[in-house]
């Protein structure tokens, strides 16, 4: 019996290439052991009858096992492993027999999931793959490579072509671990690849979501393939699923500008879970041949926001038209995050209708670093009001370009400007808050609410009101007495520069405590353009407008300041205590104060203003 069992021990090893320990070979191996190692190894539940589960398991038993296992695994037709004459023994077989069987009979095909058409001039081909595991590249010419990657590191594979033409490159595989370095590198890449013609099939197939959660991420996976082309594939991440991670899509397809359609609707269906930072920073970035937003994009997504979570996602992508889907961010809630939606829509010219009133609905809290910067910058053609609660229920001390340029350029915009529109601000000013925040949004219509600002009180920042309402010659009404709040102190740099330059339609005073409570040493064009255009306004500069300042002219600090302002009548711009600014302030030149008054000849003193004023 031992030397029979011996023989079909070795005629066994013999074709696996597998080696047998002595010291093991009488360990005898049960048909509970046998599944619970086949579904330890390769997740496969293959049936038994658990009152058998002790039963000693023989050679017929095993490869049987191995038959269905393989079948499961490939499903591939079963063959002839159990019925074999050199296998179909009843003997009892070992551990060791098992061991090997598992690990070297059973054995998951590579199949192409991933295909790569490349353009007629291709003569070579490159592409990097940082993640660990088994993979298959067939390059289209009948060359197929099989590559047992033991490390994260980031390796590019080459082919080199007999001659240049087209081909259909398939990858297939499977991924084990990924790079977690800080560098990120996405787990495959085709970045810069000019040869990138086509695209289809799943790379989450290949590259998927880990067993222990761990992500793989696509930076810039496709980044300036400019002559890539045709739609982006539906199920190109199905694989992938639970919660995202760190720069998981971050200039996914930045600059593919030759991709058309729209973005399918399920591409990141399997990703639900908290936001995480930069997640789709910049993810379809000046894809102009875009052409649509396939619904709620990121509806698995909730949870409070992440910095630069939607910075850029779709900027520059000029080709996208339609409405804005209402549930694009439904489930974002929380405190915001610097960056969170920064130039989000930037350039989206092609988008229509208005802006979903629930877009950020669940946004509440304190206002973080450059929020809503840039978010809807020259989305020319949305229309219709800005809806009242457009920004949830922010409050709190501004932050540094919170809402810097966020409807910059939206022409089509009208109505009014909602009161609440940026919720219960209070506190210090922050620079750039408000810089360009309505420049060029011509359409808007009615009164700026007194209380749009909220309850701002402080030493003046930086470019804090640049160009706030630059170009809205829709507007009307006059300035609110108390629309900047109580500012006081040192005057900064460009804090009212350009912010009413050609608001044509405003009318009525100057309010007398419109810049609050400003003196020391002037600032560079703190004062520049500051009502360039403004020919409705009317009646008398308030004696102190600009404050208490110091005679140390900075230049541009009166530039153009009421240029074009014919409906202003009485005398000039005076300090508190009656002096004309004109003979207060002593070394000026044109540098610092020229076209100040040009055109505002309603001026009671018009023809006594220097020259270098006017």
């Amino acid at each position: 019996m031992r030397i029979l069992k011996s023989l079909i021990l070795g005629i066994f090893f013999l074709f696996c290439g597998a080696s047998i320990n002595p010291a093991q070979s009488a360990q005898v191996a049960n048909v509970e052991y046998i599944h619970k190692l086949v579904n330890q190894r390769w997740g496969i539940e293959v049936p038994y009858y658990p009152e058998n589960a002790k039963l000693v398991a023989n050679m017929e038993y095993l490869l049987t096992v191995v038959d269905r296992a393989n079948n499961s695994l490939n499903e591939e037709p079963l063959t002839s492993y159990g019925t074999d004459p050199v296998y179909a023994t009843k003997q009892a077989v070992d551990i060791i027999a098992v061991n090997q069987a598992v690990e070297t009979l059973i054995k998951k095909q590579i199949k192409p999931e991933f295909f790569v058409t490349t353009t007629s001039s291709t003569s070579s081909f490159s592409f990097q793959i940082s993640a660990k595991g088994t993979y298959l590249i067939d390059w289209g010419d009948g060359d197929v490579e099989t590559i047992n990657k033991t490390n994260t590191t980031n390796t590019t594979y080459s082919h080199t072509y007999d001659s240049a033409g087209e081909y259909t490159i398939s990858i297939g595989g499977e991924a084990t671990a990924y790079n977690t370095s800080t560098l990120i590198p996405a787990a495959i890449s085709f970045s810069s690849n000019k040869n990138t013609a086509g695209i289809s099939g799943s790379l989450g197939a290949i590259f998927g979501t880990l067993s222990d959660g761990t992500q793989p991420r696509f930076v810039s996976t496709f980044s300036s393939n400019t002559n890539l082309t045709g739609e982006i594939p539906a199920d190109l991440f199905a694989g992938i699923t639970g919660a995202p991670a760190d720069y998981m899509f971050d200039s996914t397809f930045y600059r593919c500008s030759g991709l058309t359609g729209s973005i399918p609707e399920n591409l990141f269906a399997g990703i639900s879970g908290a936001p995480a930072d930069y997640m789709f920073d910049g993810t379809f970035r000046d894809c102009s041949g875009l052409t649509g937003i396939g619904g709620p994009l990121f509806a698995g997504i909730t949870g409070a926001p992440a910095t630069s979570m939607f910075d850029g996602t779709f900027y520059g992508c000029s080709g996208l038209t339609g409405t804005i889907p209402e549930n694009l961010f439904a489930g974002i809630s929380g405190t915001p995050a610097s960056s969170m939606f920064h130039s989000t829509f930037y350039g989206c010219s092609g988008l229509t209708g208005t802006i979903p009133e629930n877009l950020f609905a669940g946004i509440s809290g304190r206002p973080a670093t450059s929020m809503f910067a840039s978010t809807f910058y020259d989305c020319s053609n949305l229309s219709g009001s800005i809806p009242e609660n457009l920004f949830g229920n922010i409050s709190g001390a501004p932050a540094q370009r919170m809402f810097s340029y966020t409807f910059n350029g939206c022409s089509g915009l009208t109505g009014s400007i909602p009161e609440n529109l940026f919720g219960n601000i209070s506190g210090k000013p922050a620079n750039y808050m408000f810089y360009g925040t309505f420049d060029g949004c011509s359409g808007l219509t009615g009164s700026i609410p007194e209380n749009l600002f909220g309850n701002i009180s402080g030493t003046p920042a930086s470019y804090m009101f640049r160009s706030t309402f630059y170009g809205c010659r829709g507007l009307t009404g006059s300035i609110p007495e108390n629309l900047f709040g109580n500012i006081s102190g040192t005057p900064a740099r460009s804090m009212f520069d350009n912010t009413f330059s050609g608001c044509s339609g405003l009318t009525g005073s100057i309010p007398e405590n419109l810049f609050g409570n400003i003196s020391g040493t002037p600032a560079s064009y703190m004062f520049d353009s500051t009502f360039n255009g403004c020919s409705g306004l009317t009646g008398e500069i308030p004696l102190g407008l600009f404050g208490n300042l110091t005679n140390s002219p900075k230049s541009y600090m009166f530039r153009s300041t009421f240029y074009r302002c014919s409906g202003l009548t009485g005398p000039s711009a005076r300090m508190p205590n009656g002096t004309y600014l004109y003979d207060f302030f002593t070394g000026e030149t044109t540098n610092h104060v020229g076209d100040m008054y040009r055109g505002a000849t309603g001026l009671s003193d018009y023809s006594s203003i220097p020259t270098a004023w006017k």
